[in-house]
């Protein structure tokens, strides 16, 4: 066996924790990077979350997916949509007259102590679907891999901004924190791995899937095969999430 064929060990996050590892502490406008799956088999895309010096937050895909960025501003005006970049480089994305964000919201209300439910990340195991040989190094470096969940089950990151670095935890699920960025005035932001249950997830995504493959068939557009999309939500408490599915 040559060293290409050797099998990367995922690592434990309790052990990870104990050795000081996690959670990770990036200072302002530096990413902590991560993928749910195992680095030897299928994983999501691979993500990153930073911290501006004004204490923004941003959320991104690295590998695919990169037209686009969530930005929780630091004012509590929040938004999701294409980045200025995305827009420069293909001014096709969107007509010249309309706002490059797709959905804008405001920073929702306090749902625990000291603690606001900002952003989540979904991902079902099902709908894992890069390979090895698809990870190119140069935007997979510094990944940190997280474990996919069993079934009947999702992997979930869910970012909170809390006052005071206070520990968070699943009340029932297993959980743990990535990273916590300050993010000024006694505030962080603090992203949390954890489990929970599937719920109506499947069907929302079956729903979202077949609605995509719709508008695709009524644009003329033909979809390829191993087509990857992502689905925007928003939640009863006013926070909003994203879940990739595969489309073809």
């Amino acid at each position: 066996m040559n060293n290409d064929e050797l099998e990367v060990p995922m690592i434990s996050p309790i052990l990870a924790a104990q050795a000081g590892v996690i959670p990770l502490k990036p200072k302002p406008e530096k990413a902590a990077r991560f993928a749910v799956g195992s680095p030897n088999g299928l994983t999501s895309n691979s993500w990153r979350i930073w911290a501006s010096k004004h204490g923004d937050v941003y959320i991104a895909c690295r590998d695919n997916f990169k037209e686009a960025k969530v930005s929780l501003h630091a004012s509590g005006r929040w938004r999701m949509g294409f980045t200025t970049e995305a827009i420069s480089k293909n001014s096709h994305l969107l007509p010249s007259d309309q706002n490059r964000a797709w959905e804008v919201w405001d920073q929702p209300p306090i749902s625990l102590p000291n603690t606001v439910i900002a952003f989540q990340l979904v991902f079902p195991t099902s709908e894992l679907a890069v390979r090895p040989e698809q990870r190119i190094p140069k935007e997979w470096k510094d990944v940190i891999f997280i474990e996919a969940a069993p079934p009947g089950k999702l992997t979930i990151l869910t970012l909170f901004v809390t006052v005071g670095d206070m520990v968070l935890t699943h009340e029932c699920e297993p959980s743990f924190c990535l990273a916590s960025l300050d993010i000024g005035g006694g505030r962080y932001a603090q992203l949390i791995a954890h489990g929970d249950p599937e719920n109506d997830l499947p069907q929302l995504l079956e729903q979202s899937v077949a609605e995509a493959q719709k508008q695709a068939k009524t644009s003329g557009i033909t979809i390829p095969d191993g087509a990857y999309g992502y689905f925007f939500g928003k939640r009863e408490n006013g926070s909003r999430f994203l879940f990739g599915a595969c489309i073809n």
